[in-house]
């Protein structure tokens, strides 16, 4: 099995934001309009974001009361940043639900979209009100989705306390070790930005633990590179280089060169940490990235390397 090398850091909301393409339709409507509404989705897929919204303006010149419509014009908007106009959108779309699995959609894309232009207040009534949709038609998983975004919202207003107890909530409603692992290490991080490193530790070890048992290979390596920095922070650094070098291995035995630069990078930090030289594992990265020519991998060279001639 291969590593995957993807985007490290991406948006949550929009990972959610791509379930609701699965939506179904309750409109009667001809198959040249879903064939061309289908084409608005691929679009958005594809990225060809500003295509995607001239082919919503063309289909509601034909058609202003299809939601899925709407619902495509929003996801582009979304895409783009353009925030103001997806909660407009949004809004019709709303107003166009004819059931509650829709209503709950709509609310809970609306609150992303108040999340995008900081509008926290209107998020958390938007994701509350999705919440209590998903409460009423006993859908779990909506309860925890719905919790862990507005436990988002309430870390970017450093409402950290509130937040655990969003996420804590969450794992109620989590259904497998792969939820459950998620929700773990975004207890961790809270923790973590609070300095408490004996809690953030326990969460990490958690989120570790079950993916090594049920996650992919990214997730398991993502989670044991964070376990070791934060081993790292609470000035564990045997328990940290055991953690490192253990994703290192993972890395090479599944040809991940990916992780295996990253592996490289937090063994930097840990001879730092210890005041040792860095220079072998910086420069081990360096190489890896030549061929690999991740620009994450590269900005995290730039940042040890900072580090050193502090």
């Amino acid at each position: 099995m291969k590593l995957i090398i993807g985007e490290y850091m991406k948006y949550r909301y929009l990972t959610f934001l791509l379930m609701l393409i699965i939506s179904v339709t309750s409109y009667a409507v001809n198959d040249q309009e879903k064939n061309e509404i289908n084409k608005c989705n691929e679009l958005v897929k594809a990225g060809s974001l500003d295509r995607a919204l001239e082919k919503s303006t063309q289909l509601l010149l034909n058609n202003k009361t299809n939601r899925e419509i709407y619902l495509c014009r929003a996801r582009a908007q979304i895409a783009l940043n353009m925030f103001s106009d997806a909660a407009s959108t949004l809004s019709i779309v709303d107003k166009l639900s004819t059931t509650p699995n829709e209503h709950l959609m709509a609310f809970a894309m609306l609150g992303n979209a108040y999340k995008g232009n900081n509008q926290f207040s209107e998020a958390l009534s938007s994701y509350k009100q999705s919440m209590e949709i998903a409460r009423s038609q006993k859908n779990v998983s909506f309860e925890r989705i719905t919790n862990t975004l507005i436990a988002e919202v309430q870390l970017l207003q450093n409402q950290h306390d509130q937040a655990i107890t969003s996420y804590q909530t969450a794992l109620k409603h989590s259904l497998n070790d792969n939820e459950r692992a998620d929700v773990f290490e975004h207890i961790a991080h809270i923790y973590s930005l609070q300095q408490k490193y004996d809690l953030a530790l326990e969460y990490q070890l958690k989120a570790s633990i079950a993916y090594t048992h049920y996650g992919d290979l990214d997730n398991q390596a993502s989670a044991g590179l964070e376990l070791g920095r934060l081993y790292i922070k609470s000035n564990e650094m045997d328990q940290a280089e055991k953690s490192i070098n253990k994703i290192l291995k993972l890395a090479l035995d599944n040809g991940g060169p990916y992780w295996e630069a990253r592996s490289n990078i937090a063994l930097a930090e840990l001879m730092l940490a210890k005041h040792l030289s860095p220079d072998t594992y910086i420069e081990a990265a360096t190489t890896i990235n030549k061929d690999l020519n991740d620009s994450f991998v590269a900005e995290e060279i730039v940042r040890v390397r900072s580090l050193v001639s502090k």
